[in-house]
């Protein structure tokens, strides 16, 4: 792992363009030859594979493909649509999205190939974020299931040779607290953004001081959602250790970026990038309405391509996920990166009194403040037939015994910070923490309750 990554990472850009050059065109030459699915996407764009010679006339020539293409196309030619590039008798593992967006559950083929990449894209992110084969690793995502986030976490750490420790997903939070003390010394945890936040929670509530209990940790690494700069700077401060992020997803086959060993948090205290593994997966991130490319430092849709899969590899897919674009250039390095903590979802944002709201956005403000503990929100058609928005909020035990005065001063700097990061009053109303969700994996904070086709 060491040699292999140390041989990438020392490449200059062209060099690393050179590399995704030759993928691209052998990943077109083969999926024309064995997809009636991309063959007819590539011919009604009038290309030929063997005239694409480099990364410019790729992006200028091959069209994007998305989810509801791939959908459609599954549903005509079950179960793995046309796109598949191998025998089926290749297949050795199927996989399905997550289905979080609403639109259905895609269905990927992994060869036997394919299941290392799998493995190998987990183990990289890990390998630069510290976790080594002497460690300890708790995985805290959901393992087993048909996603590829539920196979990856355990190939990778069986390639790096770490010691897994994996506890069922219907453990309470309070008894996988207790293995992770059983099994110390501990090294290393990841774990999804809101089940970290309720990890730490929980520990609060238990009197127990994670960078007390865990002295050994080289790193917590966490994926899947955006937070708050804040939020960070407070889990590196109770957990004694460097707080890492990788962005990944069942397209990417396993993770596509992850940050090196500065962390989620950059040298000037700002948010730091997660370097992109382009000699794997290229990434491209566009103007969602324009399809071109967007500026450095621009937000933009994430596109991604397989360069090394062979079962059902995507071709310029657009992921829907919102990301800020950080240039190699911008970084004296041969790797382009996003920007760490901002992820968030185009197909999430709410349109609130002819407002962009995006729940990110809301997160950033609410989770800023210290003495919050989770929140809720919705959007909904009040009597009066205009639109209303309501976050429920639960403060931590500390805060929540303070005066109605205090209370009072923490809802009015709650209301104002969401009103200056969404230009959207919001009602702030406090709750008892039982009354919230806990959120294992992903957080769904936002339900919007309007009727279809009345938004303001």
């Amino acid at each position: 792992m060491s040699t292999m990554l140390s041989a990438y990472e020392a490449l200059s850009r062209p060099d690393l363009e050179a590399i995704q050059s030759r993928r691209v065109r052998a990943l077109l030459t083969r999926a024309y030859r064995d997809s009636s699915f991309y063959r007819t996407k590539i011919d009604e764009a009038g290309v030929s594979p063997e005239r694409i010679a480099d990364l410019a006339a790729f992006r200028e020539r091959v069209p994007f493909s998305t989810k509801a293409e791939l959908l459609a196309d599954q549903d005509r030619h079950p179960p793995f649509g046309s796109r598949l590039c191998v025998d089926r008798r290749d297949v050795a593992l199927i996989n399905l999205t997550g289905g979080t967006s609403g639109q259905g559950q895609e269905t990927y083929g992994r060869t036997q190939a394919d299941v290392q990449t799998l493995g190998y894209l987990h183990a990289l992110a890990w390998y630069r974020a510290g976790l080594r084969p002497d460690h300890t690793v708790l995985n805290c995502v959901p393992t087993g299931g048909m996603t590829t986030g539920g196979w990856g976490p355990s190939e990778g750490i069986r390639i790096i040779g770490a010691t897994g420790l994996t506890p069922p997903a219907a453990l309470s939070t309070e008894a996988k607290i207790d293995l992770m003390l059983r099994f110390r010394p501990l090294h290393f945890i990841y774990a999804s953004t809101n089940y970290l936040h309720r990890m730490t929670e929980v520990m609060g509530q238990l009197g127990i001081v994670p960078r007390e209990a865990f002295p050994d940790l080289v790193g917590v690494f966490i994926a899947a959602e955006g937070y708050p700069l804040e939020w960070a700077r407070r889990i590196q401060d109770l957990w004694g250790c460097t707080l890492h992020e990788g962005y990944g997803s069942t397209q990417c086959v396993g993770f596509a970026a992850g940050t090196g060993p500065q962390g989620a948090i950059g040298p000037d205290g700002g948010r730091g990038v997660m370097e992109l593994f382009e000699w794997m997966t290229l990434c491209e991130v566009i103007d969602p309405e324009s399809g071109q490319a967007v500026a450095p430092g621009e937000e933009g849709e994430l596109v991604v391509t397989n360069l090394t899969i062979e079962a059902s590899p995507v071709i310029r897919f657009r992921t829907g996920d919102r990301v800020r674009f950080v240039p190699a250039a911008d970084r004296a390095s041969a790797l382009n990166a996003i920007e760490c903590g901002g992820i968030g979802r185009y197909d999430d944002m709410m349109k609130i009194r002819g407002n962009n709201v995006w729940p990110d956005a809301v997160d950033a403000a609410v989770l800023a403040f210290a003495e919050v503990d989770e929140y809720v929100g919705r959007v909904f058609t009040a009597d009066d037939g205009k639109t209303d928005v309501e976050i429920r909020v639960a403060l931590k035990a500390a805060a929540a015994a303070c005066s109605e005065a205090e209370r009072g001063r923490i809802a009015g700097a709650l209301r104002d910070a969401v009103k200056e990061r969404t230009n959207v009053a919001m009602r702030v109303v406090f709750a008892d923490r039982a009354e919230l969700p806990e959120y294992t994996y992903k957080a769904r904070r936002w339900s919007d309750e309007r009727q279809k086709g009345y938004r303001l």
